[in-house]
């Protein structure tokens, strides 16, 4: 099975320069991506499109910024099936929520799953499925591919994919 682990596109800071025109949020969960945010995830879903077809399971974290990529990915690629999670918000605990993933996906398969996240999230659920790996820093809209077989409760990690500078 493939899992794509994608990180959220470039987001605005939660209190931008009012000087500068800049919107401030009331909370880190409503920020929103930025125009270049935007750009970045539009590229990532571009290089998926071009290696997978459509994606059979996604899920995204609670927070604004991760749903605005997931809606962006969503233009680009079929995904038969969308969930949202506080399970895969910044504070979420990566073993929990990779062993309850793997444990669903041994009683209902699929060949592939994106779950789009924030940091340090990303980078601990990558390192917990490949225990070989070393917890790797997300670009903005970057995105892990790891073959994760959900009987062995482990993945390898195959790949990692950034946008190009938008």
């Amino acid at each position: 099975m493939k899992l794509f682990v994608m990180r959220h596109g470039e987001a605005a800071p939660q209190q931008a320069s009012k000087i500068l025109g800049g919107q401030t949020y009331n909370s880190d969960a409503e920020r929103e991506l930025t125009a270049r945010g935007e750009r970045e995830v539009e590229a990532s879903t571009q290089w998926l499109r071009e290696h997978y077809a459509e994606i059979d399971l996604a899920i995204t974290s609670t927070l604004v910024r991760a749903q605005q990529t997931l809606d962006i990915v969503q233009t680009g690629i079929p995904l038969k099936q969308i969930e949202v999670s506080a399970e895969v918000t910044p504070s979420s605990d990566p073993e929990v929520f990779a062993s309850a993933l793997l444990a669903r996906l041994q009683i209902e398969p699929a060949a592939t799953v994106l779950v789009v996240s924030h940091m340090p999230f990303v980078c601990y659920l990558v390192s917990y499925l490949d225990a070989k790996v070393q917890a790797p820093l997300f670009p903005t809209a970057g995105i892990a591919v790891l073959d994760v077989d959900p009987l062995e409760m482990a993945g390898r990690l195959r790949s990692m994919t950034a946008p190009p500078e938008c």
